[in-house]
């Protein structure tokens, strides 16, 4: 990751390539908040022609996911850059200590469920197990000799979605994959990342490396298209497979299920990782799969950024549900705990994990 702030924001042109798939500027419809707008005001406080205290707030007006990259053609590192600015000028103490007490289970998860409140006013779609799935997984459960996954259960799945890694687990098997499941791992790192908290990064990132090389896995994967982002974009490793991928060149048989399915892209997962074909394949196979309207479109939770800005995030989450609604599915499939937790009972249908979905179609 380059950390030389005034070559990165070189690479902005001010095109405009990236407005159209800014979901805070799509909301907001204000050019400062745009991704060539933020980058504006990251330069000039660079140059010393903005004052911080006056241009920091706009460095939380970003859900770092990954639309201005995955359409600009000069290849901007909007992760690497927000990353720099946020550790120079936008640091909150506040959003650490939430992250830290999440990340590394310093509070209680009851207390994340009673901030989930606020979100989900109606019925939680989530309660945090008392059991984390790693204190209870096997660290390796046998295959049929397809090769070596190491699953990377990240924060969400670890606490509140258990159930998404235990799926990820038996279809893996069931494809014949050796799974690997380490007991040491922890937090990706991400969180601290795009609060601008470096140092903390790269020490959580040194601890994982540890354990994954220790390993030696064929693949690695991760119910979380986050983590799955941070382990090949930031740790760097060329092997870092989504679970539809790896399903796909298995060897497990799977049946139909009569749903009407639709299924939502996780940021992360279609823009970072260039995902987009396989769940699709999946679903096209083992479902009645009809593409619902804007499938892209930011969910609007983005971790930290839900609490920073409420309204863009509940004004994103109103119109995926409207999409979502008008598809005329039975089921919401998508891949990514945070999606699935943000947008809970307000979907209209329920939403299902990719792994809970192949599990049922398991034969």
């Amino acid at each position: 990751m380059s950390t030389n702030l005034s070559d990165l924001l070189k690479v902005c042109a001010g095109c405009g390539s990236c407005l159209s798939s800014c979901p805070v500027y799509l909301t907001l419809r204000d050019e400062t908040y745009s991704p060539r707008g933020k980058i504006a005001v990251i330069q000039a406080m660079e140059e010393g022609r903005i004052p911080p205290v006056e241009g920091a707030p706009v460095l939380s007006y970003c859900s770092l996911c990954g639309g201005c990259e995955s359409v600009c053609p000069n290849g901007i590192r909007t992760l690497d850059i927000f990353a720099e600015a946020r550790s120079r000028w936008g640091r909150s103490l506040l959003k650490k200590a939430l992250v830290a007490g999440f990340a590394r289970g310093i509070f209680p998860a009851h207390l994340f469920t009673s901030l989930g409140a606020l979100f989900f006013p109606e019925k939680l779609p989530f309660r945090p197990s008392l059991k984390p799935f790693l204190s209870r997984a096997e660290e390796f459960y046998p295959g049929a000799g397809r090769g070596r996954v190491l699953l990377f259960v990240g924060c969400l799945t670890n606490r509140f979605f258990p159930n998404h890694a235990e799926a990820a687990v038996r279809v893996l098997s069931h494809s014949g994959y050796d799974v690997l499941v380490p007991k040491g791992q922890i937090c990706c790192g991400f969180p601290y990342l795009s609060l601008g908290e470096k140092e903390e990064f790269r020490k959580i990132m040194a601890h994982n490396r540890r354990i994954i090389d220790s390993l030696k896995p064929d693949f690695i994967t991760s119910t979380c298209p986050t983590g799955m982002t941070t382990l090949r974009r930031f740790y760097g490793y060329e092997n870092v497979r989504d679970l539809a991928s790896l399903v796909l060149q298995g060897k497990g048989n799977f049946n139909k299920i009569p749903l009407r399915t639709a299924w939502h892209d996780p940021c992360h997962l279609k823009k970072e990782l260039g995902i987009w074909s396989q769940p699709r394949e999946l679903l096209s196979s083992l479902s009645s799969f009809k593409e619902m309207e804007r499938p892209e479109l930011c969910c609007g939770f983005g971790g930290s950024f839900s609490l920073s800005h409420p309204e863009i995030s509940f004004s994103l989450r109103k119109e995926k549900r409207k999409y979502i609604k008008e598809s005329g599915a039975e089921v919401l499939i998508t891949a990514c705990p945070g999606c699935i937790m943000f947008l809970g009972s307000f979907s209209p249908v329920p939403s299902l994990h990719l792994s809970e979905f192949l599990l049922r179609a398991m034969k």
